[in-house]
């Protein structure tokens, strides 16, 4: 008879040695190196990028990169960096093996232009625009344009290191002084084609071309602005947070290519403080250059188009095609073109669009950078109205169109 021992020693040897061992997998390694095509020099700083697993590494100062524990498996690794061409390979990772795979990667010319917007408003005739190189070969370029009254010189040259001059000319004499041009200057070089923008009586601004109008002294955007990201109230207020925000009429996108944006007063002003001044120089949500007009600048130009009784039609676009008939002592006389884009009411933040937007066709109402109660969006602005010829300026909250004045 088997002591009770050995009963013991027997059972935990037959469990041992009927365990089926667990398998182990074997991770892999890559590495390789990336170099310039050009001269044979090693590439640094380089990204590697392997797919699908989204793992980066960046190849050193010798040009070296290196990816460890890579699971077995078929991958696509990518090589990029800036004024090359990336390069891609298939690679299959071996358990407990380290795989190889280099890169070489063809340099090539990066053009950068000092302006890609050339605006000549109302007076000028030529501007200048610089063209340079960032890439690691020389950049030939040719340019071209369809529009007849621009002319440019060079027509044609190459960079490597150093920078190149271009003068643009207008020819205004077949160009009419009332109507916004706006015309392109195509760069033709040897990675692609690149547009400088031409825009004559007006400017270019976040994409958007817009009229300009000399009234008196001063030099108005003949359009209302519409600049920035369209904000559904409904997901909360507006915040400084380094983005231009605006409202719809009713929520229509539509509403806004019409008539522009409605904007916050706070948020018109960039979260700067009140400007007070006889000529302003809070630029807020302007383009460079321009800035929110202050009250006394609205009085300027109200004075200027003969007062309060008289301003309102002077300011108002002709017709109604966008103003609600009668449009009251509409001649527009002045150029501004003043649009009836109403206003939203903010008092309720939490509301709709739909409930809290009124005016549209009815009124006009333009923010200027002087509040009397820096309040939420509490604010001076101007108010025009399609059943009166005068121009007023009040106070209140609301979210208004935005005019800029030339600095």
């Amino acid at each position: 008879m088997k002591s009770p021992i050995s009963n013991v020693l027997i059972i935990i040897i037959l469990f041992i040695f009927s365990c089926k061992p667990e398998e182990i997998i074997l991770h892999g390694d890559i590495t390789g190196s990336v170099t310039d095509a050009l001269n044979g020099e090693s590439v640094p700083s380089a990204m590697i990028r392997l797919s699908p697993s989204s793992d980066t590494a960046f190849t050193g100062n010798d040009g070296i990169y290196l990816f460890k524990n890579i699971s077995p498996g078929e991958y696509e690794i990518q090589a990029s960096k800036f004024a090359y061409v990336s390069g891609s390979r298939n690679v299959k990772v071996v358990e407990a093996n380290t795989g190889k795979t280099d890169f070489t990667l063809n340099p090539i010319a990066v053009p950068v232009y000092s302006d890609t917007v050339l605006n000549f408003g109302l007076d000028l005739s030529t501007l200048s625009f610089t063209i340079s190189n960032a890439g690691k070969v020389k950049l030939a370029y040719i340019f071209n344009t369809s529009q007849k009254w621009i002319s440019y010189y060079p027509t044609y040259g190459d960079v490597t290191d150093e920078t190149d001059s271009i003068n643009v000319t207008i020819d205004r004499t077949e160009l009419s002084d009332s109507v916004l041009y706006k015309g392109a200057i195509r760069v033709i070089s040897d990675i692609g084609t690149d547009t400088i923008y031409v825009v004559v009586n007006g400017l270019m601004y976040d994409g958007q071309a817009y009229r300009i109008v000399k009234i008196g002294t001063q030099t108005w955007m003949a359009d209302n602005l519409n600049a920035g990201v369209e904000r559904n109230v409904i997901f909360g207020w507006v915040k400084d947070n380094g983005i231009i925000e605006k409202f719809c009429y009713a929520g229509d996108a539509n509403n806004c290519k019409i008539y522009g944006g409605l904007y916050g007063w706070r948020e018109m002003m960039n979260y700067n403080p009140s400007d007070d001044g006889t000529v302003g120089t809070t630029r807020g949500i302007c383009p460079a250059g321009w800035h929110l007009p202050t009250e006394n600048e609205w009085l300027t130009l109200i004075n200027f188009l003969g007062g309060n009784q008289q301003a309102g039609g002077k300011l108002k676009e002709t017709g109604i095609v966008h103003w609600k008939t009668p449009n009251e002592g509409a001649t527009n006389q002045s150029g501004f073109t003043a649009l009836p884009g109403g206003y939203w009411d903010s008092d309720d933040p939490g509301g709709d669009y739909e409930s809290n937007s009124y005016g549209i066709n009815t009124r006009g109402t333009f923010w200027t950078a002087t509040a009397p109660d820096i309040k939420v969006n509490r604010g001076s602005h101007l108010e025009l109205n399609y059943n009166s010829n005068s121009a007023l300026m009040t106070y209140a909250v609301g979210c208004y169109s935005v005019r800029c004045v030339k600095d």
